[in-house]
């Protein structure tokens, strides 16, 4: 899928982001070479794929909990703390 430069301007413009002419040409070829890969991932067959073997393979570590060192440090820098949250000034 090709995406032209006045899309790249256009949606720059939307989001308000200032972009210059050799920012919006590399990020035209950058998305249209994503985009392209994405149609490419998308003509695969996986018919032929049950969910089973869909599924992810990869060894899941457990859990666990651990005290870090460091928490009694940073609350000691606090200066108001309740309930084991720090408490911090209002930023507006």
């Amino acid at each position: 899928m090709k995406i032209t430069l006045e899309e790249i301007k256009k949606t720059a413009k939307q989001a308000k982001i200032a972009i210059t002419e050799d920012e919006a040409a590399l990020y035209t070829k950058q998305l249209s070479a994503v985009l392209n890969w994405v149609e490419e991932l998308q003509s695969i067959d996986t018919s032929s794929i049950s969910e089973d073997e869909a599924k992810l393979s990869a060894p899941f570590r457990e859990d666990k909990a651990f005290q870090n060192s460091a928490a009694a440090q940073i609350k000691a820098a606090f200066n108001d703390s309740q309930d084991n949250y720090l408490k911090v000034k209002k930023v507006l």
